[in-house]
């Protein structure tokens, strides 16, 4: 695939002593959504390519491996590269869950340095995230973006509720997810075998005894998960580019304070 790096030209004398990575979780089959949701379109892109940009022009990320659905490992490579891509490392197919997916993406990227993992149906990401993530991750051994719950939750049974679950220090976890890559290989080795299997890579390594440390993550952090969700994304998309494209009427600027008559 012209234009892509290989892994074998990425001295780490040359980048420092602990690069940066970033492994893009797309292998999700969308059976809620009825399809691939990380090749629907947002905004006259695949959502993939939105998450996919953020890796691109985060300049602390050296290359990016995308985990993509087996049957569509074409498709995923062909819309890649008509994109433009640049930094992608590879391009190989997930597995059954979650975590064999998350595998088979480690199995590809240099065995030292930092990884950010992301789910690709979070496609509102900005590289000023990785460059916060990253920079904690190298402090603090694990981080994680995340939001406080703020709805009333509710224990139920069927249809009935059962009680109210307090939601003070109850944070919903988002990705991206900041590691080592030494640590996370570890943690998914450890956890192999585990049932049910985790769909969050933090629990991994909290199971080791490591507690991640959290990052305060935009609303706009969604997830694609149904039809409806697009809207939305649609209409955050929109917001952002009314900010960046409509002047400040002139009337509402102020050069310093008025003088009173």
């Amino acid at each position: 695939m012209p234009g892509l790096f290989a892994l074998e030209h990425l001295s780490t004398k040359a980048l420092g002593h602990s690069p940066n990575y970033g492994l893009v979780v797309a292998a999700g089959q969308g059976h809620r959504f009825g399809g691939y949701k990380q090749l629907a379109q947002l905004a006259g892109k695949p959502v993939l390519i939105h998450s996919v940009r953020a890796f691109e022009r985060c300049p602390q990320i050296v290359g990016f491996v995308v985990v993509a659905p087996a049957r569509r490992l074409s498709v995923v490579r062909r819309i890649l590269r008509s994109h433009g891509v640049r930094k992608l490392l590879g391009v190989v197919p997930g597995g059954e869950t979650r975590a064999d997916s998350v595998r088979a993406g480690l199995a590809v990227l240099p065995a030292r340095g930092y990884v950010a993992v992301h789910d690709a149906v979070r496609p509102l990401i900005h590289p000023g995230m990785l460059t916060k993530g990253l920079r904690l991750c190298t402090a603090r051994g694990v981080a994680t973006y995340g939001c406080p719950v703020t709805d009333t939750l509710k224990l139920t049974s069927g249809s009935d509720v059962l009680r109210t679950i307090e939601r003070a220090g109850l944070v919903a976890v988002q990705t991206p997810q900041f590691f080592s890559l030494e640590l996370l290989r570890r943690a998914h080795a450890s956890s192999r075998r585990a049932r049910p299997p985790s769909t969050d890579d933090c629990e991994l390594v909290e199971r080791l005894g490591v507690r991640p440390v959290w990052i305060p993550g935009p609303r706009t952090n969604l997830k694609l998960t149904t039809p409806d969700d697009l809207s939305l994304m649609e209409g955050v998309l929109g917001l952002k580019r009314q900010r960046v494209q409509v002047p400040e009427p002139r009337n509402l600027r102020t050069s310093g304070p008025r003088r009173s008559t």
